[in-house]
């Protein structure tokens, strides 16, 4: 049997993390299939990560902006009760000081981070055994 590894998918193009006066309408090329936008509202602030160019196009107020971020997904869909993939990429990134923006799914955890930093972020995710967290496999 082959062993299983868990890949990183780099998506193309820069994101940006944007907080807006109020909640945006998305346009209609944002699908499950297309690269990961994150609208997130409460606490007080309507905060949305997404590819710069969406952002850009945007009919809201934006309030506070970070550009140049790049993002990555684990091309993996782990247990909920899985414990320590944050973890463990948030250690790797910060032992060499990258920062990192993380965006949790349903299915999947995607990472943002600096796009000058992106080869640093690369190997040091690489680097990781993140194998140990996938479930036994069933024979």
């Amino acid at each position: 049997m082959e062993p299983r590894r868990v890949r990183l998918h780099l998506w193309p193009g820069f994101y940006a993390i944007a907080r807006l006066a109020a909640v945006p309408e998305l346009p209609g090329d944002v699908t499950p299939g297309g690269p990961p936008v994150t609208l997130t509202v409460g606490h007080g602030e309507v905060s949305l990560i997404a590819p710069e160019a969406l952002v850009d196009g945007l009919r809201v107020a934006i309030e506070e902006i970070s550009r140049g971020w790049r993002a990555l997904t684990l091309d993996v869909v782990l247990p909920h009760g899985t414990v320590g993939v944050l973890a463990a990429v948030g250690d790797a990134l910060a032992r060499i000081a990258v920062p990192v923006m993380v965006c949790s799914s349903h299915d999947t955890d995607h990472f943002l981070v600096p796009a000058a930093q992106l080869g640093r972020a690369l190997a040091a995710i690489n680097g990781i055994d993140l194998e140990r967290f996938l479930p036994p496999q069933e024979s």
